[in-house]
């Protein structure tokens, strides 16, 4: 091959090299970002904390490991360290929010057997009743997603949930026989159906509440509670 020709080849490349011909756009290796580091403890529960803010804002049937991971910002095996599965993150998340739930409950008792001692409030079953209603207005989130895990409970997560229901109706027959006397026998010895009654309006009251805040308030369903009281109460001395 002619030399002159074989320089005049290499000179064409190194010009080009020097940007003498247009080079090939940069291509993008940005990678995704990686998730903030945490301890196990803190990953355990910001992915409890998604859970929740999935049921709330998509329904319980929308929790998987995928679901999780897109909206907490992480791969899916960061999930898997810490879960097995969707039945596994949503058992987790029941039990949390059972834990904090309950915790509510005592707190509310708490503050209706201030409420009756300071003397701003004479009736404790009112009391008791309008503190438990301000669990659902201060914590929405919490109770929205249980109100879900109750509705679409599978007979494995209805134990759990009937068992947080007795714990709750035990803590407010407690409070009842301790703090509330008719001087009727027959009805002060029926604290326990009393109590469950209470769980069973407070749920349903919640759910008012969560899905038409503005109409029922609690100052509406606490006067409502009272008229049922008063009407109840009239008829036993007749």
């Amino acid at each position: 091959m002619d030399r002159s020709y074989t320089r005049c080849k290499i000179a064409v490349r190194i010009n080009d090299r020097k940007g003498g011909a247009a080079m090939a756009p940069p291509q993008n290796t940005s990678k995704r970002p990686y998730a903030p580091r945490m301890t196990p403890e803190e990953r355990r529960e910001q992915l409890l904390d998604t859970v929740l803010r999935v049921i709330v804002e998509r329904g319980v049937h929308k929790v998987s490991i995928e679901s999780v991971a897109e909206a907490a910002g992480v791969t899916r095996p960061v999930v898997y360290k810490h879960f097995d599965d969707s039945a596994a993150l949503l058992r987790a998340s029941l039990a949390r929010e059972e834990a904090r739930a309950i915790a509510q409950c005592y707190e509310a008792g708490e503050h209706a057997k201030n409420e009756v001692s300071s003397g701003s409030q004479p009736d404790f079953g009112l009391a008791l009743f309008a503190n438990l209603l301000r669990m659902f207005t201060a914590s929405p989130e919490l109770w929205s997603a249980i109100l879900q895990l109750v509705d679409s409970a599978t007979p494995q997560f209805r134990k759990t949930i009937d068992r947080g229901r007795e714990q709750a109706a035990d803590m407010v027959a407690q409070l009842l026989t301790a703090y509330t006397n008719t001087g009727d026998e027959n009805v002060d010895a029926d604290r326990d159906l009393h109590a469950r009654l209470i769980v069973a309006l407070i749920i349903e009251s919640g759910r008012l509440i969560l899905a038409r805040p503005e109409e029922f308030t609690i100052e509406r369903l606490v006067a409502g509670m009272r008229f049922a009281t008063a009407c109840s109460a009239a008829r036993t001395r007749t």
